[in-house]
């Protein structure tokens, strides 16, 4: 993580962020790569005690996570803040949080899908999140249709990564069923 202090414009931080956060497209894969990257893809701001997180990602439906292709990439967002003398997690910061949205998405800023702190860390800490997708190519942002749990434009058979895990847990209780019934016989 590197630290940027009053010397730096916000538009020179976030330009600086998306260098590296354009180097590798992140896919949420618990990996060595991925925990550098995100590493190189934070920053924390001294003045405002905002810790960002700006990162490109794809993969959110092709891995199973949501079930709506619509929602598959995006520039992610996350903002936290910190006290900036302690380093203690505070609340959102509303007036930052406009800023670094402003400067990070611009006029697609209406096309921003918000969630808010999940899970014990998160809520901690307070971390918000902030998506723009895209299409494919990357080079249009786009307004998803629906809901990122919807099937509507999901093609036919595909399986989500629970969907996923409940069938193969299904299919080695059969297995384990088959070989047991086999194994008893005569």
């Amino acid at each position: 993580m590197r630290c940027f202090d009053a010397r730096w414009t916000l538009e020179n931080i976030v330009a600086y962020l998306r260098t590296k956060a354009r180097s590798r497209i992140f896919n949420g894969l618990d990996t060595l790569a991925n925990q550098v990257h995100l590493r190189d893809c934070t920053a924390g701001h001294l003045q405002s005690g905002t810790l960002l997180v700006l990162t490109y990602e794809d993969g959110y439906h092709s891995s199973g996570w949501w079930k709506n292709p619509d929602y598959e990439r995006c520039v992610h967002l996350s903002l936290s803040f910190r006290d900036p003398v302690t380093g203690k997690p505070r609340s959102r910061d509303k007036e930052w949080s406009d800023k670094w949205i402003e400067v990070v998405f611009g006029p697609t800023k209406n096309l921003i899908w918000v969630e808010g702190p999940a899970g014990p860390e998160g809520k901690r800490a307070d971390v918000w999140h902030y998506r723009v997708f895209y299409a494919e190519d990357w080079v249009a942002p786009i307004l998803p249709r629906g809901e990122v749990y919807s099937k509507d434009w999901t093609p036919a058979g595909w399986l989500s990564f629970s969907d996923m895990q409940e069938k193969l847990a299904r299919d080695a209780f059969r297995e384990e069923e088959r070989q047991r019934r086999y194994h008893s016989k005569p």
